[in-house]
């Protein structure tokens, strides 16, 4: 794949226009209710857990040779300075800066005072222009790569989604995409914006559609909607991480990147994805033609 191709992040490639490459699989480490995070205390977590969690998330993606990153999620600004400077006390950028608004504007911050550069990182998410607060935060700090997530109802169509973001519908009669670039973005990555099982299907569509007509990269957090549907009646956690792995391994033939949840959950996610792309391999290898139009 060429360079023009796939946008380029330290060693991880991320394809752009195609699904050529791999989908980077995404672990995300600190999000509100994970319990190495202090209950009362965000602030406190179990390093050597954290730690842990990140090592086999890693090793993972080097055993199964597939393009990884870490999402940093906080809920408020003091804990994402802390795990900020847990993780680039152990590892290297780049990584997804995730959490509430106050926490990625701290981020930023404790980022810019260390002087990590803002291509050492993405930012997720926005979803419109409407935060002027967010918009300028975005503009200040020469943020160059952004996560645009659509907000929209379960049964939006992929036709809406992809109008989502590209018809003037923003302040000063532009598109998401338009403003994005007006303020320095270099690198806009779409995410679908999972809700329900009905929505998946209209995102993986729209995911196609985006891919082709403005050579974008897609992806997103298809593994959403499976708390809906969990039953008291069953181990919970096995029950989720195994539906996590099935439903994972049908939109890697066509996402970019894929946000898999828990970071605790890479054991099953890492092989799934795996599988699905030798499959997809064997397939164009023997010209059997399948799947290539959902």
């Amino acid at each position: 794949m060429s360079e023009e191709s796939c946008y380029n992040y330290g060693n991880v490639k991320l394809g752009v226009g195609s699904f050529n490459l791999p989908p980077i699989l995404i672990g995300t480490i600190f999000y509100q209710g994970q319990t190495i995070v202090d209950r009362k205390e965000e602030k406190i977590f179990d390093k050597e857990k954290a730690k842990k969690r990140i090592d086999l998330h890693k090793a993972l993606a080097k055993q199964y040779n597939m393009p990884e990153l870490i999402e940093i999620s906080a809920v408020s600004s003091d804990a994402m300075v802390k795990y900020l400077e847990f993780y680039l006390d152990n590892y290297e950028p780049p990584f997804i800066l995730g959490g509430t608004f106050e926490a990625r504007k701290a981020g930023i911050e404790y980022l810019n005072d260390s002087g990590l550069s803002a291509d050492d990182y993405i930012y997720n998410s926005i979803s419109n222009l409407k935060n002027k607060s967010e918009v300028e935060l975005i503009k200040k700090n020469r943020i160059s790569s952004v996560i645009l997530l659509i907000l929209g109802a379960p049964s939006m169509s992929s036709t809406q989604r992809f109008a989502y973001i590209t018809e003037k519908n923003q302040p000063d009669n532009i598109s998401i995409l338009e403003g994005l670039k007006r303020v320095g973005v270099k690198r806009v990555l779409v995410d679908g914006g999972v809700i329900d099982i009905e929505s998946l299907g209209h995102i993986i569509e729209a995911q196609q559609m985006i891919s082709r007509s403005i050579n974008l990269p897609v992806g997103t957090a298809p593994t959403l909607f499976l708390f809906k549907y969990s039953s008291p009646r069953l181990n919970e956690r096995f029950h989720t991480k195994y539906r996590k792995a099935s439903i994972i391994s049908i939109i890697s033939w066509f996402s970019n990147f894929i946000f898999y949840g828990a970071i605790e959950d890479a054991k099953a996610c890492f092989p799934s994805v795996y599988q699905a792309l030798e499959f997809k391999q064997t397939l164009k290898s023997h010209n059997i033609k399948l799947m290539e139009n959902i």
